[in-house]
């Protein structure tokens, strides 16, 4: 076996995607990372199917560099060659679970009625059983679609964390997982690749919620963001309280009345009041709103500008 290997090529996105074309490679990635060692060549290649020492090499080879390092104790993952075992592991692109629509013993923050939760697609989604909830659109991978009536949002999920869960289990998962995803994209940062994310707020001038939801821009705020990575594909998108999620006076507020962000417990109060809160348009050249959150017999006021920077 050659010695020899392309440790320091940068590969384009094509040419990455080509190198993980075939199951013997991602064979041989899924083995180092069940092993959670190096593993030297006759090892690695005994715990695969593929019985040609040559051929075996030959695929290897296209992997180290990229997605292996070759070390004195042997092959391991590299950083990238973790993030597809892990994407496969996940259930990501292999498994294709299912929930339908199932009630959960949880209110909906607008109506107080019980809301029902499916997952498909890496998503949990959330419905109101009586009120029109919070979207009349649904934004999966940039492109809208009409929302059944009741629709409150999505949060990401696996598929690995769909198995072993009852339904209230795996809204708490998503819950979880969706507040982390959610502080990066505040804090400007990708969930998925670590690039800039880049925000665009828009404003609803003609914004009416009579029935529950604006007939022109099919949401309850007014003012809506949506947050695009300049390295990635990812897209999402809300009302403008997701751009102060992380902003201190919020934490204080939630934290003094008990409630930590980030803890399990406190994940159905803490959402409801970063979902339901009062939202008044002081001026739209510059553009300033008022965001008011409660809690309890308190509240707290924020107002931003148009890059949601808080200003008081």
């Amino acid at each position: 076996m050659s010695d020899d290997a392309d440790g320091d090529e940068i590969l384009t996105p094509d040419e990455a995607f080509a190198r993980l074309g075939n199951e013997t490679r991602v064979e041989i990635l899924r083995c180092l990372g069940e092993a959670g060692r190096p593993l030297q060549f006759s090892e690695l290649h005994a715990r695969t199917d593929v019985q040609d020492s040559g051929q075996f090499n030959y695929h290897l080879r296209k992997l180290v560099g990229q997605f292996v390092h070759k070390t004195e104790e042997g092959y391991m993952l590299s950083r990238m060659g973790r993030r597809v075992v892990e994407a496969v592991l996940s259930g990501a692109v292999t498994d294709t679970p299912s929930l339908e629509r199932t009630q959960v013993d949880e209110p909906c923050e607008y109506c107080g009625a019980p809301i029902e939760v499916t997952w498909t697609e890496g998503s949990v989604r959330m419905f109101c059983t009586e009120c029109p909830g919070q979207f009349g659109r649904a934004f999966d991978g940039g492109t809208g679609t009409d929302a059944e009536v009741g629709y409150l949002g999505r949060l990401p999920l696996p598929a690995a964390g769909v198995q072993d869960r009852t339904p209230a289990e795996l809204l708490h998962a998503a819950r979880i997982a969706g507040t982390l995803e959610v502080y990066a994209l505040s804090a400007g940062v990708c969930p998925r690749c670590s690039g800039t994310v880049e925000r665009d707020i828009s404003v609803c001038k003609d914004h009416d919620v009579d029935g529950g939801l604006c007939e022109n821009c099919q949401s309850r705020h007014a003012v809506g963001v949506s947050f695009q990575c300049t390295n990635c594909i990812y897209k999402a998108g809300g009302g403008p309280g997701l751009g102060v999620i992380t902003d201190t006076a919020l934490l204080a507020f939630l934290i003094d009345h008990g409630y930590n962000p980030i803890a399990g417990e406190s994940m159905t109060e803490v959402n409801r009041v970063h979902q339901k809160y009062d939202e008044e348009i002081i001026s739209l050249d510059p553009l300033r709103v008022e965001l008011t959150f409660h809690l309890d017999d308190d509240s707290l006021s924020l107002t931003l500008d148009e890059q949601l920077r808080v200003l008081e």
